[in-house]
């Protein structure tokens, strides 16, 4: 029974791993040739960056991107600030001046660090020891002997406590949006949440597992048509 609860442990935990993705079954993403990719919200100081792996991502997997440094540069040259909701008025511009078809935007959804922990742990210890019992006998001439004869076993027991440090993984959770420019249509959302005790090697997990998601889902549309 405990075995068959351990693995029904393990099947949730790594269900909570998948990403949850949703694509439009009706945008034609054969139109899509230049994805922007904007600076993901966190209000945590240490996930700040997260838009950086899936560029990197996209890349590997073949796609043109104009990633958020270049992008916020021309933007500034061009006075557009970008924070927040997207317009649609402001996506067109967007699209216009970089020549991306999409934008990439997204959000650290919630993040709790990894902690160590100090706890005192007792190790109990059992010594035993043999119990001798000196003894004299008379030997058949006439003279003594004396041996020593084992009549039982000394227990004790003990306990030492000693402090030992564990750590306590942390959690990250992304949700990243593929945008159209033209309509600010929505027409990719992915979410997918993972502990670590490294949370910038969760947050690279999450971003590859969600651009591998995004492809599997756009070659199965693109099978179907």
């Amino acid at each position: 029974m405990k075995k068959i609860a351990g693995i029904l442990a393990v099947l949730c935990l790594l269900a909570g791993c998948m990403p949850k993705t949703v694509i439009s079954p009706t945008y034609d993403f054969s139109q899509m040739h230049r994805i922007g990719i904007m600076a993901f919200d966190s209000p945590w100081q240490t996930m700040q960056g997260a838009e950086n792996l899936f560029a990197k991502y996209l890349l590997e997997s073949g796609f043109k991107v104009v990633e958020r440094a270049q992008l916020e540069s021309i933007l500034g040259e061009h006075h557009i600030a970008v924070s927040g909701y997207l317009s649609p008025q402001t996506t067109r511009e967007i699209g216009k001046i970089l020549g991306v078809d999409v934008l990439l935007v997204g959000e650290v959804s919630n993040y709790t660090p990894a902690r160590t922990e100090l706890a005192l742990t007792a190790q109990r210890q059992l010594k035993t020891r043999p119990i001798y019992q000196q003894e004299v006998v008379r030997r058949p001439d006439g003279t003594y002997a004396g041996y020593l004869r084992n009549v039982g076993t000394e227990v004790s027991r003990s306990s030492d406590v000693r402090p030992t440090t564990y750590t306590i993984d942390g959690h990250i959770g992304l949700i990243a949006k593929m945008i159209d420019v033209e309509t600010a249509e929505i027409v990719w959302v992915g979410s997918a949440d993972d502990t670590s005790s490294n949370p910038v090697e969760a947050a690279d997990r999450l971003a590859r597992k969600l651009v591998k998601s995004f492809r599997k889902e756009l070659a199965k549309q693109q099978q179907q048509k």
